[in-house]
């Protein structure tokens, strides 16, 4: 017989935080560590935009072990913070640096080349980071358009590439992406 768990209210109430109610810092160990409304340090929390592609500054979700706890559950939701750009500079400084480890989608700027093995697709492009070869397995699953001219591409390995704007590209490179489109 399958088991249900029982969820309180307390359990499914979502608690919105302000950034003055929030400080992150770097500990002397290189940990991160937010302290939350002055009654709750997390310690090394995860930190996940609650729309990362279409509206990336509007909340971010506080995530991580609740030391109160004897079994910790490291996705406990601790809040959700919005209008994070307003933090402390300190405070703002970690959690753009956290985000950005997490969200890395290299731009591209200029396809390079397009060739097809056994039904993959090997792209190289130039991106904002370099160059980079891109594995795509099945162009339907693995791209996204996000507007009329911005498209995210997932790689085989589960990157993404961010193409900001199709029109911005060479007339080589929006060539290319139409055959893989």
């Amino acid at each position: 017989m399958a088991e249900y768990r029982r969820w309180d209210q307390k359990t499914l109430e979502l608690r919105y935080l302000d950034p003055e109610q929030v400080r992150f810092l770097r500990g002397e160990d290189g940990r991160v560590y937010a302290t939350i409304a002055d009654e709750l340090t997390v310690i090394a929390p995860t930190l996940r935009q609650s729309h990362p592609l279409t509206d990336p500054d509007r909340y971010i979700s506080i995530r991580g072990s609740d030391p109160k706890d004897n079994a910790p559950a490291k996705g406990k939701e601790f809040g959700l913070l919005r209008n994070w750009r307003q933090l402390d500079t300190v405070s703002r400084e970690i959690v753009e640096l956290e985000l950005e480890r997490r969200y890395l989608h290299p731009r591209v700027e200029q396809i390079l080349s397009l060739s097809e093995y056994s039904g993959l697709q090997l792209c190289v492009v130039r991106t904002n980071r370099g160059v980079r070869e891109i594995t795509l397995r099945d162009a339907r699953d693995n791209v996204i358009y996000l507007g009329s001219q911005r498209v995210l591409i997932t790689d085989a390995e589960g990157n993404r590439y961010d193409i900001v704007n199709v029109e911005a590209l060479d007339q080589a490179s929006r060539t290319m992406l139409t055959r893989i489109l």
